[in-house]
C-alpha cells in the first residue's frame, strides 16, 4: 500500500480543495455543488477504506450522512461553516497520515456538531424511496469493492440513494450482488447503470406497487457501446512529481553541453558529417527542451482556488463584508514560480481585508457599498505574466505611513519624500502601520517578504493607491525561471550572466560620460545622471578595465547602470539553483553551463541594487 499512499494523499488533498471551491459555492445558493461534494466525499471515503484508514474512512461515512439531510432544505450560513470545518478535518487527518501514516485524529467534537444539526431530522428508511435496484456483479470482476464504489458513486450523481442492503460498507468490501433504494428517475437510473462494465445484471422496481420495470442481461446491451465506453475509459493525463521534471532538465542541460563540445571536435577535425548531424541533434534537444517546458506550466487556478475560503474566512473573522471575483484562472506560469509567489499573495489577500477594506458601517458612512471589493486577476503580457490584487478601500494613508517610518527610525523628520517614495516604505522589513500586534497583522513579517519573493523570481513589484478609493498591487513575473534569456558578460577574467528581463539598454563607458561624485560613481546618458556599479569593484576581480559596457538595468521606476568590461553573447541559458552552502551566497541567483563547460554565476540584479553585499 505504501506505493500507493503519496497518490492518494496527493487526490485526496486535490478533492478536499474541491470541496472548499463547493461549500462556497452553495453558500452564494448553487444547489447543483452539493453533488460534487458528495462525490469528492464519498471518493476519499472510498480510498481510504482501500488504503486502510479506518478513522477517516469513518468520518467521511458520518458527513455523507449529514450531507444526506440537506438535499432537499436550505443551507445557511451555520452549516457552511461546519462543513469548512468538516473539510479542515479531513486535512487535519491527512497531514498525519502524510507525517506519522495512521488516521488517529480526534473527530469526537466535531461529529457531535453534526449530529446537533440533523438530530431534529427523522432517520430515512427504504420507505422513503420510490426505486428499488438490484444489481449483481460479474462473477470475473477481478476487483469487486473498487467496481461496487464505482456503482455507488454513480448512483449518487443521478438519483438520492436513500439506503442500501447490506450497509454501504459491506458493499465496498466487495460483496457480489446488493440492494439500493433511492429517490429518481428509472430511465436515468439504467441509463447510468448501461455505462458501467462488469455488471452482470440489474433491475430498477418501483416500491410502490412493487413492480419489476427492468430487467437486462447486460452484455445485450453494450454491443453498441463498446467503443464509446473504450474511449470514456482512456485517460489522457498523468501525474508527473516535478521533480522528475526538473530532473529531465538538468539532463537537458547536460545534452546540451554535449552538443557544443561535439561541435567544438567536428569544426577542429573538420568532419562535415559529424557537424550535420549535430545539427539535426541540435533540433531534437531544442524540441524536447520546450516540450519539458510546456509541462511545468501549470494553469494559475490551481493556486488561485485556495483564495476564496481564505478571504471569506478572514472577512468573517473581522465583521467585514467582502466579495471577491478571481478572473484569468486558465493563465499559466511556471509551477515553480507559482508555488514560489503563492504565499506572497497569500499576505497581499490579507492586507486588503485587514487594511483595505473598512467595516461596513465605516463604507455606509464614506457612501460606499457595505460590501467591499476585492479582485484577483491574472494575465499574459508579452513575454511576462501580470497578477493584480485590487481592493476599492481606504487606500494608503501617506501621512500614517511616513509618521510610522520617522518612529521607527527609517527616515529622518526633515526627509522629503515624493508620494511614490513614501508607499514603498511599506516594503521595508518590519514596517506596519498597525498599533496592535494580532494574528491578522502578523508580526512585521510581510510586505517586504512580498518584495524580496518577487524580485528574487525575476519579477518587479508596483503599487498604486487612493485616499478613500482603494489599492492596486501589480506583480509582474516571468513565465519560467528554469530557462531565461541572458547577457553573457566579462568581468575581469570571469564570464557572468544577466537576466535580459532586467535590462532596459547598454551604452560604452569611457571618460565621456563616466562620472564619480563625492565618490560616487555616476554614468550619463542622454544628459541624465544614472547611478552606476562597476561590477569589477564589487566582486573585487583584478584587470577591471577604465573603459567598459554600462548595462542600463531598471528597478522600480528608476534605472542603475551594471559596469561590466564587455559583452560576449546574448543566449537562453538554463538556471541551476545554488544548494548547500553556496545557497547562502548573496548576490547570485543560480549559474548555468555554457556548451564549453564553462561555469557561470548569474547576477541577482535586484540584491545589487538593494545593497547586499556579495560573496
Amino acid at each position: 500500500m505504501k506505493d500507493y499512499k503519496s497518490e492518494f494523499l496527493q487526490e485526496a488533498k486535490d478533492l478536499v480543495e474541491l470541496m472548499n471551491q463547493c461549500f462556497l459555492r452553495l453558500e452564494k445558493g448553487d444547489s447543483s455543488a452539493l453533488d460534487e461534494i458528495f462525490r469528492a466525499v464519498h471518493t476519499i471515503k472510498g480510498m481510504a477504506g482501500f488504503m486502510g484508514y479506518r478513522n477517516l474512512e469513518s468520518f467521511c461515512h458520518k458527513l455523507e450522512s449529514f450531507l444526506d439531510e440537506f438535499r432537499e432544505k436550505e443551507v445557511n450560513e451555520k452549516v457552511v461553516d461546519i462543513l469548512l470545518s468538516s473539510s479542515d478535518k479531513i486535512s487535519e487527518i491527512l497531514e498525519k497520515i502524510e507525517a506519522e501514516d495512521c488516521d488517529d485524529v480526534d473527530c469526537k467534537d466535531l461529529l457531535e456538531t453534526l449530529h446537533g444539526l440533523t438530530a431534529d431530522q427523522a432517520e430515512r428508511s427504504p420507505k422513503d424511496a420510490n426505486l428499488k435496484i438490484k444489481i449483481k456483479i460479474a462473477e470475473d470482476c477481478q476487483m469487486k469493492g473498487v467496481r461496487n464504489l464505482l456503482i455507488l458513486e454513480t448512483l449518487r450523481g443521478v438519483c438520492d440513494i436513500i439506503a442500501t442492503e447490506p450497509e454501504e460498507e459491506k458493499i465496498e468490501e466487495g460483496c457480489e450482488s446488493f440492494t439500493v433504494y433511492a429517490k429518481g428517475d428509472a430511465k436515468v437510473i439504467e441509463d447510468a447503470l448501461n455505462g458501467i462494465s462488469e455488471i452482470e445484471k440489474f433491475t430498477i422496481s418501483e416500491i410502490a406497487a412493487d413492480v419489476k420495470i427492468k430487467e437486462t442481461k447486460v452484455e445485450e446491451l453494450r454491443e453498441t457501446k463498446v467503443e464509446e465506453r473504450k474511449e470514456a475509459r482512456k485517460s489522457d493525463t498523468i501525474r508527473v512529481d516535478v521533480r522528475v521534471l526538473d530532473t529531465i532538465m538538468n539532463l537537458i542541460g547536460e545534452l546540451v553541453i554535449a552538443r557544443s563540445r561535439l561541435l567544438q571536435i567536428a569544426s577542429k577535425h573538420g568532419i562535415q558529417e559529424l557537424s550535420e548531424v549535430i545539427n539535426v541533434m541540435d533540433k531534437s534537444i531544442t524540441s524536447l527542451q520546450d516540450e519539458v517546458m510546456k509541462l511545468r506550466m501549470v494553469k494559475v487556478e490551481r493556486v488561485f482556488n485556495k483564495f476564496p475560503r481564505m478571504v471569506r474566512d478572514l472577512a468573517r473573522k473581522l465583521g467585514k463584508k467582502v466579495e471577491f471575483t478571481m478572473e484569468g484562472l486558465d493563465t499559466e506560469l511556471d509551477r515553480t514560480v507559482l508555488d514560489e509567489i503563492s504565499d506572497a499573495m497569500i499576505h497581499i489577500l490579507r492586507n486588503a481585508v485587514d487594511h483595505g477594506i473598512e467595516s461596513p458601517d465605516e463604507r455606509v458612512a464614506a457612501g460606499k457599498s457595505e460590501v467591499g471589493k476585492i479582485r484577483l486577476s491574472a494575465r499574459r503580457e508579452k513575454n511576462n505574466v501580470i497578477i493584480e490584487i485590487e481592493d476599492d478601500g481606504r487606500g494608503l494613508d501617506l501621512e500614517k505611513i511616513k509618521r510610522r517610518a520617522i518612529e521607527k527610525g527609517l527616515i529622518s523628520e526633515n526627509s522629503k519624500l515624493s508620494d511614490e517614495e513614501i508607499k514603498m516604505l511599506i516594503f521595508l522589513p518590519g514596517f506596519s502601520t498597525k498599533d496592535e500586534l494580532t494574528e491578522v497583522s502578523g508580526r512585521g513579517v510581510g510586505m517586504d517578504v512580498v518584495k524580496t519573493t518577487v524580485e528574487r523570481l525575476g519579477g518587479s513589484l508596483k503599487l498604486v493607491s487612493e485616499t478613500g478609493k482603494g489599492t492596486k498591487v501589480r506583480i509582474i513575473l516571468p513565465p519560467t525561471v528554469a530557462i531565461i534569456k541572458s547577457l553573457l558578460v566579462k568581468i575581469g577574467a570571469q564570464t557572468y550572466a544577466i537576466p535580459i528581463s532586467n535590462v532596459v539598454e547598454a551604452v560604452y563607458v569611457d571618460a565621456s560620460n563616466y562620472r564619480r561624485i563625492h565618490g560616487n560613481p555616476f554614468l550619463i546618458v542622454r544628459e541624465k545622471l544614472i547611478p552606476a556599479f562597476r561590477l569589477s569593484e564589487i566582486f573585487g576581480c583584478e584587470n577591471g578595465k577604465e573603459r567598459g559596457v554600462g548595462i542600463i538595468v531598471e528597478k522600480e521606476g528608476e534605472k542603475f547602470a551594471l559596469i561590466v568590461d564587455a559583452i560576449v553573447d546574448q543566449q537562453e541559458i538554463v538556471v541551476k539553483p545554488l544548494t548547500g552552502l553556496l545557497s547562502k551566497v548573496k548576490g547570485f541567483s543560480g549559474v548555468t553551463i555554457l556548451g564549453d563547460g564553462t561555469v557561470v554565476p548569474i547576477i541577482d540584479v535586484a540584491s545589487l541594487l538593494g545593497g547586499e553585499k556579495f560573496g
